[in-house]
């Protein structure tokens, strides 16, 4: 089992991800924004974080540079949600060093897909 922090503020889409999700084996957390999603980042030392982009206070950019520069969170994988994934995004994406990103609207079978392609090995299904 994994642990997996999810930052949406996107009361539907967080609905959505906790009902998908209810299937796995892993532990679910989900945060309204960044600020709060770092601060559960930080005290559950997570296996994976699939974060949106555009939130309110602290943006999923936030979120990703703020991990890095924590040597506690540093090697988490970083999953970006995100509505947009032209050519300058995905750019974006990586400088920010996310593992891989997900583009939204997603399905429910395609959330899985990319959790488990990103999980640590040890915790795959």
């Amino acid at each position: 089992m994994a642990t997996i922090v999810f930052c949406e503020d996107d009361e539907t889409i967080e609905r959505f991800i906790r009902m998908t999700m209810r299937s796995t084996p892993h532990e679910i957390r989900t945060a309204p924004d960044g600020l709060q999603g770092l601060a559960l980042i930080q005290r559950l030392l997570p296996d994976l974080v699939v974060t949106d982009i555009s939130m309110p206070g602290l943006d999923g950019f936030g979120v990703a540079d703020a991990m890095h520069a924590n040597p506690a969170t540093a090697g988490i994988p970083i999953l970006f949600a995100t509505a947009s994934v032209q050519r300058t995004q995905v750019e974006q994406l990586i400088a920010h060093g996310a593992a891989g990103y997900i583009g939204k609207p997603f399905g429910a079978a395609e959330l899985r897909a990319k959790i488990e392609q990103h999980l640590p090995k040890e915790h795959t299904a």
